[in-house]
């Protein structure tokens, strides 16, 4: 998974999207958010599953004025998948982190 720490990171990730006719994951968490620290090690397990689509995360408290302007975050975390530059689906991940994993695998599915 790689960080997206600026505007223009986050920019960039999307054009890759556009440009690439593939989806992308956000992973929008807190480093003070519990559920967030446990979950991305399992994000980063999940990226494997799926070469050709990229995984990001961006830490709100490093970034916030991401939030604002790339979606309404408003729980830690939330995963995006974001296709074509623009937003498709997400969850919500505030629940057991095995839920969240294979809702995670159905969104991509989905919208791959």
């Amino acid at each position: 998974m790689e960080e997206i720490d600026s505007m223009d990171k986050l920019d960039d990730a999307l054009r890759w999207s556009v440009e690439n006719k593939q989806p992308i994951i956000i992973d929008w968490m807190a480093s003070w958010c519990r559920k967030c620290i446990y979950l991305k090690p399992r994000l980063e397990k999940i990226a494997g599953e799926y070469p050709g689509v990229r995984f990001y995360f961006v830490d709100v408290n490093k970034v916030p004025q991401t939030v604002g302007k790339r979606g309404n975050i408003t729980k830690m975390p939330t995963i995006q998948l974001w296709k074509d530059g623009e937003w498709a689906a997400e969850v919500i991940g505030g629940h057991k982190a095995w839920l969240v994993m294979d809702e995670v695998r159905e969104m991509i599915q989905k919208h791959k």
